[in-house]
Order: structure tokens, then sequence, then C-alpha cells
């Protein structure tokens, strides 16, 4: 991917007007999970869909979304330069943060990264249970950056979907994902509630 034009979101609001280029959508619902979708919209396209499926009415939500007619990628910050306040205000005071993100490609994949290992891990099972291929071990997918907007929650791990084309332009695929994250969301919640994690 070419660089980013903005580096922050301090840059980005200099040159681009909130309710024309971009908005903002949240929600938040008291949970200690939230989901976040930080190249929504356009940039990403149905990242905004996807995460907002696995929200649910039961955990938090942030998305950044692109709405230009056209150009929606020079809106794309990198994850680990992500720093709009509401996201990061949101993040900071969760447990468990998960980000949905876009990749190219129609191998019906989702690549799982981010540090929070054991999320990830059930995460993957999930999936596969539900018959949608996981990779755990692409370069440019680890989400490994300790200042990656998932990884910046209160335990400082997190974990990052990467998911290809084809499977976010189907609606079943979609919801497959949606159900086996929230899955192994609530799976993950009872081991550490019982103190397991």
């Amino acid at each position: 991917m070419s660089r980013d034009r903005y580096s922050s979101f301090d840059e980005l609001k200099h040159h681009e007007a909130l309710g024309k280029d971009y908005t903002l959508a949240f929600k938040d619902a008291g949970s200690r999970v939230t989901i976040i979708a930080p190249h929504g919209g356009k940039i990403e396209p149905r990242t905004s869909d996807l995460a907002r499926r696995i929200a649910g009415d039961n955990y938090n939500f942030y998305c950044f979304e692109g709405i230009k007619a056209k150009g929606n990628a020079c809106l794309h910050i990198t994850s680990h330069r992500f720093d709009e306040p509401g996201a990061v205000e949101l993040v900071a005071r969760s447990e468990v943060v998960v980000a949905v993100h876009a990749c190219t490609g129609t191998a019906g994949l989702v690549h799982i990264g981010g540090l929070n290992k054991k999320l990830g891990r059930l995460i993957g099972r999930q999936l596969q249970k539900s018959g949608i291929a996981v990779s755990n071990d692409h370069p440019r997918f680890k989400g490994s950056n300790p200042a990656n907007i998932c990884n910046r929650g209160q335990t400082g791990v997190g974990v990052q979907l990467e998911v290809t084309r084809d499977l976010r332009d189907d609606p079943q695929a979609v919801e497959k994902i949606a159900r086996a994250v929230r899955a192994a969301l609530s799976n993950y919640i009872t081991i550490t509630n019982n103190g397991a994690g």
C-alpha cells in the first residue's frame, strides 16, 4: 500500500470535513469489549458493516468512515498512527479490542493478527468451525505494534482481523464471521472471568 497522506487524525481534520468527507460512528454499550473499524465506510468497504454485526447490541462499537464520492483511500491512517480521540478514549477503557480491516484478494481468508494470541486462537477455531479459512502468519497483517489501535486497550493486547474482499462481499460469509467472532468473545470472557486467562 502506498504511504498514507495523513500521519495523524489532527493532520487529517485540517484538510477533510466531518460530515462531508468522513463520519464517526460509535456506540458505548458500557461493555468491556469494543469492536472497531478504523478504516470503515468507503476506505475499506464493508468493514463497518462487519464490525457493527460483531458488536450487536451488547458490545461497544466505533467506526471511522470515509464518505467521499471518490478517493477515500486518502483518509486511511495506518493502525499504529490512528489517534482519533473518540477511538482512543473508547479503546483505552476497554479490556478486549477487536479491529476489523479489509485486505485484497479472493482467497476466502481471514488473517488474524494482534497481540492477544489467546483470543486470536479462539476466533480462529470458531471461524474454521464455520467453514471460514484463517491465516495467522501473513507478514503484512501481524498487528504486533504495541501502538496499533487494537493493542491500546487496558490489557495492551488486542486482535486484528483482515478479511478478504470475497468474504466481505458475501452476506452469508459476513454473518458467519460475525457469529464466529461473537462466540469466541463469549468463550474468552468466560475463561477470563474464571481466572484461566
